[in-house]
């Protein structure tokens, strides 16, 4: 699986808010001007991922697009969250903290789920219960739920399925 980058996330924040299955940045903008939300992660997105011919004509043709790409210029992907310490920048820093939410979300789950497995393990050998139990009376996948319990591979179930076994084990 990639890794999510930032570039990716406003570009999805962008479809998202916009309701819009598309890339086009004017579409974003046109939409952008009764919308505060789409405005700021567009804003970043032609601060940081646009080519300056390209901004300068959404700037003119979209006259809002001014004030709010001046609040950002000096932004650069490597001083991201230097710059916007300010209070002046908080609903930009919102969207960068969003971010790095959603792209450490996937390592806070696998260590969630690692503690479940921990638990699961010294429940299940204290109740002398078999992997076969678990994931036919769960109706898991076999191969799946015995590669995290006998394994502990966390990347074969959701959380939401590590949370099942984990009741169940401890309900049995």
């Amino acid at each position: 699986m990639r890794e999510l980058t930032f570039k990716g996330y406003l570009l999805f924040q962008l479809k998202e808010l916009s309701g819009c299955n598309t890339t086009s940045l004017y579409i974003f903008s046109n939409l952008a001007s009764s919308n505060a939300r789409l405005q700021d992660a567009l804003t970043m997105y032609l601060v940081l991922y646009t080519k300056e011919d390209l901004k300068k004509r959404l700037i003119k043709k979209y006259s809002y697009l001014k004030t709010a790409c001046n609040q950002l210029s000096g932004l650069e992907e490597n001083n991201i969250n230097d710059f916007l310490n300010s209070e002046r920048l908080s609903h930009y820093r919102t969207i960068y903290q969003n971010y790095i939410y959603e792209k450490d979300k996937k390592v806070l789950e696998n260590k969630l789920k690692q503690m479940m497995y921990q638990k699961i393990c010294f429940t299940r050998k204290s109740k002398n219960m078999s992997n076969y139990r678990i994931y036919k009376e769960l109706n898991l996948n076999p191969g799946n739920a015995n590669a995290f319990l006998k394994y502990g591979d966390v990347s074969k179930v959701s959380l939401d399925t590590a949370r099942k076994i984990l009741a169940f084990v401890n309900k049995y």
